[in-house]
């Protein structure tokens, strides 16, 4: 039992220290002490794994010298690594001459003995035989002083992160990190003497090791909620993504796994079907699933995903990036800090605080104000101190805070440019969604003419003409058909409408001279033709669409019709009608005298000479007797003497020269001799 407990805490250390190690690694490892801390995380990981291996593993006698020499490797250099972060922690400025010479004598030192462990396995640094033995020197005693060693290490540790934390002074935010840091060294320099210590590491090897995993979670704390080497902001987006996706990728490994075995199964097969399938998703979803994740996490408005998309374009890390104006309070501190000042304030030209620390006297003569320009442009007023000791700045202090002033002019100046930036960003993505929908819209549109084209346009103001596709159709009836019948059939459908009509009208009008039973034959010969040529791809023994049949009477399908002149002058003539505008009014009009091109089916087949067409074409021929006197009252409304001229002179070709309105009109033109 006590082994497996053992086992399964040092699995969780290297689970832990390993998340806390490559988040700090890609995505803090330019602030102070990072890289420090990855070292130490690794130095875990690699001592947690070395001692599991060694527990778990089935070929001791092949595994266990060379894991048993990186474990010892890397318990001799973790105290080293230890004391480095504790100083990276608590040290702001350079380290003092004893603090340098401490830190180098126990790298000296943890090397030496790291490398006598690889070179001399068998001399180890041990209280208990067998161990290292030197002239003189008891090899017990040789083991007491590596222990006492390795103690004192640990505690200058912890000493120097409480002097820094007694001398933080106003500083929360600092203080709440180095009080997590010297927690976290605490406890693990607790964990770490348990476990070396003789006693406690033979009678209970696990309870160490527990105690440097709970060193672990106080890191994680440290790092995570209290703002260690990355903003507080930043570490909660950064937490949740990790654990999103941790998760994510975890099941997805899992039933990836899951689903390669079952197709081996299934398909008794060897080859890694799924998994193949499985990377090439992944590699063309990765990017677009994980930004999402990112938006997702971060709950982002329209605003801040622009900015985001400045960030990546800078090369930033959008989950841990900070604004600039964030770090002006951390500068405000620090200066404070460092020059001991009772505090500092940052103000816009207006005098609104931008960031306080402590409790700044701007107006006293030993305080040092400074004007903050970024360029040309005025970013405000920065004051610092007094100086506690309520002596004068030195000149050097001058230049330092002057050169202080400069960085936080330069940052406040950079936030303004990115939000100016991010905000054309934005204005950029509305345009650019728009274009887009116009884009789709515009496709849409092509594609609904497209399936129009598909159809037939029919011209028959004037002498019949049908187009599909853009081109006339010619040949109306089949084979055996006459085109020229089939033409006349189609008129007569067409005119109809929905209003159908029957066979027997057909015949009347398209084959009066044949008797009745030829005249049907070829009826049914031509109607089958004339819905081939309707319908191209229909077969011969289908009956079709294009002219249904139905109450006994033939009608033509509307949706064959994708356009009609007829259609569209009506609905010009309407428009026209309905607005109250003159220029759209004429422009209407217009378009609706383009349309006529003669009289209703003129020249059509059969049809065309029929009573039947007689009624519709003269309604529609004073439908543009009507529009071409509305026009040319309108021209001459305008002044327009020779349109107007024009259009009365149309109305009265059209309506067959007997129209007295026209010439009426022309007389008072001055047109008509």
């Amino acid at each position: 039992m006590a082994e497996q407990l053992e086992t399964i805490a040092h699995a969780a250390t290297a689970i832990l220290a390993t998340w806390l190690g490559l988040t700090v690694l890609t995505r803090a490892q330019r602030q102070r002490g990072a890289r420090v801390f990855v070292v130490l995380t690794g130095y875990l990981v690699v001592w947690s794994v070395s001692i599991v291996v060694q527990r778990l593993t089935a070929q001791p006698d092949l595994v266990d010298r060379p894991m048993r020499a990186i474990e010892d490797v890397t318990a001799y250099l973790l105290p080293a690594g230890v004391l480095h972060i504790s100083l990276a922690l608590a040290v702001e400025t350079r380290r003092s001459t004893i603090q340098q010479a401490v830190l180098v004598g126990t790298y000296a030192v943890c090397v030496a003995v790291a490398a006598g462990a690889v070179f001399f396995p068998d001399q180890r640094l041990a209280v208990n035989a067998p161990h290292l033995e030197l002239p003189g020197v008891p090899g017990e005693v040789v083991g007491w002083i590596w222990i006492i060693t390795r103690v004192l290490v640990l505690f200058a540790a912890l000493y120097w992160i409480a002097s820094a934390l007694g001398a933080v002074g106003s500083d929360l935010a600092r203080r709440r990190q180095l009080l997590a840091a010297l927690a976290t060294v605490a406890v693990g320099a607790g964990g770490g003497v348990l476990r070396f210590l003789p006693g406690t590491a033979e009678a209970v090897p696990w309870l160490g090791v527990v105690i440097m995993s709970l060193a672990v979670i106080l890191a994680a704390y440290a790092v995570f909620a209290q703002g260690v080497f990355l903003s507080p902001e930043a570490t909660g987006h950064v937490f949740r993504y990790s654990v999103v996706v941790g998760l994510a990728v975890t099941l997805y490994v899992a039933a990836l796994f899951g689903l390669d075995r079952w197709a081996q199964n299934a398909l008794a097969i060897d080859v890694p079907i799924v998994t193949g399938l499985a990377l090439v998703v992944t590699i063309a979803l990765f990017d677009p699933i994980a930004d999402w994740v990112r938006r997702t996490v971060r709950g982002r408005s329209e605003r801040d995903s622009a900015y985001d998309r400045l960030l990546r374009a800078l090369g930033e890390d959008v989950l841990t990036a900070q604004r600039p104006e964030a770090v002006v309070v951390p500068a405000l501190a620090r200066l404070s800090r460092t020059f001991r000042l009772l505090g500092a304030v940052v103000e816009t030209p207006s005098g609104d605080v931008v960031a306080r620390h402590g409790h700044p006297v701007k107006e006293s003569p030993l305080a040092l104000r400074l004007r903050l320009r970024s360029g040309e442009a005025d970013v405000g007023w920065v004051s610092f101190g007094p100086k506690r000791s309520l002596l004068p700045f030195t000149p050097q202090e001058n230049e330092l805070l002057s050169m202080a002033g400069g960085f936080l002019a330069a940052s406040l100046s950079l936030a303004v440019r990115q939000d100016e930036q991010a905000e054309a960003l934005e204005s950029l993505s509305v345009e650019r969604a728009a274009v887009m929908t116009r884009g789709t819209v515009l496709s849409d549109a092509i594609v609904e003419v497209q399936s129009r084209d598909v159809g037939l346009h029919v011209f028959a103001l004037g002498p019949l003409r049908v187009e599909r596709g853009g081109a006339a159709l010619r040949q109306w009836g089949g084979a055996k058909a006459g085109t020229r019948h089939a033409e006349g059939l189609f008129a007569f459908i067409f005119d109809r409408g929905e209003g159908g009509v029957t066979k027997d009208e057909i015949i009347e009008v398209i084959w009066p001279d044949i008797d009745l039973k030829h005249a049907d034959r070829a009826f049914h010969r031509t109607l089958s033709g004339l819905r081939t040529t309707l319908e191209p791809g229909r077969r011969g023994g289908d009956r079709g669409s294009a002219i249904s049949f139905r109450n006994d009477r033939y009608r033509l399908d509307p949706s064959l019709v994708a356009w009609s002149d007829v259609q569209a002058f009506e609905e010009e003539m309407a428009a026209a009608s309905a607005t109250s505008d003159d220029d759209a009014a004429l422009h209407h009009l217009e378009r609706a005298r383009a349309l006529y091109r003669g009289d209703y089916l003129d020249d059509c087949p059969f049809y065309g000479d029929s009573a039947h067409a007689e009624d519709r074409r003269d309604l529609l021929r004073s439908r543009c007797v009507d529009l071409l006197l509305a026009l040319g009252e309108r021209y001459a409304r305008r002044g327009d003497r020779p349109a107007a001229a024009a259009s009365f002179r149309q109305a009265r070709s059209v309506s067959g020269g007997d129209l007295p309105s026209a010439e009426i009109a022309l007389v008072r033109l001055g047109t008509l001799p």
